[in-house]
């Protein structure tokens, strides 16, 4: 039989290396309770650990394409609010229009008809110039001003300062709802309302004859605008053309048709930031549950591993002063 010599140094040795492997392990499992992490550093587990920063990564990314939606959809929220009472607007004019063209509307009712229909322009040049937030939401990308202004010598003509609408996208407004993915929030409104403007100042013909400013007019602005005008030439000239204002119904029809076109473009784009959102949102859920099934510590389980642990290291700490205490004198 052969006999292999352990001296006493080595045991104390291989002693103190297991209280100090059990202490270790002890207080690891502490550290994993107080924090309720199982991976605080990443040398606990180095694959784990970028899993964790990518899927951290990821659930920032979503975090920002869910706020930009958020505003998006908030946004839209206050244009479709708006397009509504443009439309109520609209069809008030019409019901004024039918009125005045009525053979029997005399300059007493005109004249009535002319101040209710210069108060739904003005109306509507408020509805033009909503704003969310610090951003005047019809304007394009000149956000900072207002989108319509009263501009002429008696303040009768509408002016669009925002970005022109264009078969170009110069006027477009985007936020990006994934990698490379962007989606156009806006409407602009001289599209949508359009304008009515001096195209040439009255001035004198070669004879010294006075000629009538020639006004340009486009969308709900145009034909309300031409409607008021011609009411007010009606009044002052005493001779009421009952089929021209009557042909501004045809307008107002167009008018409507434009917003209620821009009503559905602005339900479409919701539509699809709602279904965004839910994915993204979905999404959400599901990374943060795999997050935690990396990161986070099962208490339960921790909490007896560590009861182990605690035995396991009184355990060595009294087998450790048992051994450690004999000598050759305990032979003697």
């Amino acid at each position: 039989m052969v006999y292999t010599r352990i001296t006493n140094a080595s045991m104390s040795q291989n002693i103190l290396q297991n209280l100090y492997t059990n202490r270790s392990s002890l207080l690891e499992l502490q550290e994993q309770i107080s924090s309720g992490k199982k991976i605080t550093s990443p040398s606990d587990d180095a694959s784990a650990a970028m899993g964790i920063l990518s899927l951290n990564k990821n659930i920032n990314e979503n975090k920002t394409y869910l706020n930009n939606i958020d505003l998006a959809l908030s946004e839209l929220d206050t244009t479709e609010s708006t397009i509504k009472s443009s439309i109520e607007v609209i069809n008030r004019a019409k019901e004024l229009t039918l009125t005045a063209s009525n053979g029997t509307s005399g300059e007493n009712e005109l004249s009535a008809i002319k101040i209710e229909i210069e108060q739904l322009i003005g109306t509507l040049s408020d509805l033009g110039n909503t704003k969310f937030g610090n951003k005047y939401i019809f304007s394009g990308l000149n956000t900072e001003n207002a989108t319509f202004s009263a501009t002429g010598d008696d303040n009768n003509e509408i002016t669009y300062n925002g970005t022109p609408y264009s078969s170009s996208t110069d006027y477009q407004r985007k936020v990006e709802i994934s990698d490379g993915i962007t989606v156009t929030i806006n409407l602009a409104g001289d599209d949508i309302f359009g304008s009515y403007t001096t195209e040439t100042p009255a001035g004198v013909d070669g004879e010294g004859n006075p000629t009538p400013a020639v006004m340009e007019g486009s969308g709900i602005f145009g034909t309300l605008c031409a409607l008021r005008d011609e009411l007010d030439t009606a009044i002052s000239s005493g001779e009421i053309n009952y089929d021209a204002i009557r042909e501004k119904i045809d307008g107002l029809d167009d008018g409507l048709n434009d917003l209620l076109n821009a009503q559905a473009k602005v339900g479409g784009i919701y539509s699809r930031l709602e279904m965004t959102q839910n994915k993204y949102e979905d999404d959400a859920i599901n990374l943060k549950k795999y997050r935690s099934g990396l990161e986070d510590v099962d208490l339960a389980s921790a909490i007896s591993d560590m009861q182990f642990q605690q035995t396991a290291l009184e355990a060595s700490l009294q087998i450790g002063s048992m051994v450690m205490q004999t000598s050759l004198l305990n032979y003697i």
